[in-house]
């Protein structure tokens, strides 16, 4: 038998495992070279809400955590086959050459010639789930001394720590209600873009080209592979081609499996701090032990002689 049993309930875990999520952001950034086109995107998020429920098959389910896109921009930079028009001849010289050309002019010369910064901030909702089991991690003080006591290293602060993780079985991202909006910010974008590239024409050049080259963003949506939906190809784009989602999964699996546990025990543990000039009573954890059951998460510790 045990020598010593807490049990916490399940509103008490819930209020640790709030503080495990408070202390969780994001500030991230990357890119990509896919050929014709790069892209890239700038994030940071923080997670608040989450439903948490503990299980009688000794894990914690957590659902509906809400991803807060405290920054959320992808950008793109689009290189376009150079296309040139006019320069044809008007009036021949009837002894050879050209007396009179059309003026000519080429387009889509640069790399890239097209930048697209879509900010979609307020445009995404996305809510995490996991599931995790407890992982009880025995941590030796770094900056303790090998040969240092006890009581010198309660004098120090550099006191040793039983630690309790939650250690992710599964982690999964519910990306959904991309707005319709974002259809409509990416043509838009696309079609201020190329009229970027001609600004120094008159409206009516402008008009001419666009009647030459037929429709450009068609052309420009190729290059990119969107299909018939924007939404999706825009999804892939972060979640398979840059792997964003990827990444918001491994970095919420680590914080809440090594970075932050939900409970820690020093060890020896405190029973009378110091007083009267008297050292304090504590006692070594030997061993400890947790379960989780439907209504609360129970520890169990074997304790040494009194310290």
């Amino acid at each position: 038998m045990a020598h010593l049993t807490v049990a916490s309930s399940e509103n008490a875990v819930i209020k640790l495992f709030e503080g495990i999520r408070d202390n969780f952001s994001v500030d991230q950034s990357d890119s990509a070279d896919f050929g014709p086109f790069t892209a890239g995107y700038e994030v940071a998020f923080h997670l608040e809400g989450g439903d948490v429920d503990l299980q009688s098959d000794n894990s914690i389910v957590v659902s509906e955590l809400d991803i807060k896109w405290d920054k959320l921009r992808v950008f793109a930079g689009i290189d376009i086959p150079e296309l040139c028009i006019g320069g044809f001849c008007i009036s021949p010289n009837p002894f050879g050459g050209c007396l009179v050309r059309a003026p000519r002019i080429c387009i889509f010369d640069d790399d890239p010639d097209i930048g697209i910064d879509l900010n979609l901030n307020g445009l995404l909702t996305s809510e995490i789930s996991l599931a995790a089991k407890p992982v009880l991690k025995y941590y030796v003080n770094p900056a303790r001394p090998p040969a240092m006591n006890w009581l010198d290293a309660e004098d120090a602060g550099l006191a040793n720590h039983w630690q309790l993780f939650i250690d992710p079985e599964w982690v999964d991202i519910d990306v959904f209600d991309w707005s319709d909006i974002v259809g409509d910010l990416l043509e838009d974008a696309l079609d201020n873009a190329i009229d970027g590239l001609l600004f120094f024409l008159p409206g009516w050049a402008k008009d001419l080209i666009r009647a030459i080259l037929g429709p450009v963003i068609d052309l420009v949506r190729a290059i990119l592979d969107i299909g018939d939906d924007i939404d999706e190809w825009l999804s892939d784009l972060l979640g398979v081609s840059l792997g964003l989602f990827d990444l918001i999964l491994t970095l919420v699996a680590d914080h809440f499996a090594k970075q932050y546990p939900l409970l820690e025990i020093e060890d020896p543990f405190p029973v009378i701090p110091y007083q009267a000039g008297l050292i304090p009573v504590k006692l070594p954890i030997e061993t400890l032990a947790v379960t989780i059951t439907d209504d609360e998460m129970i520890l169990t510790a074997d304790v040494g002689d009194t310290l």
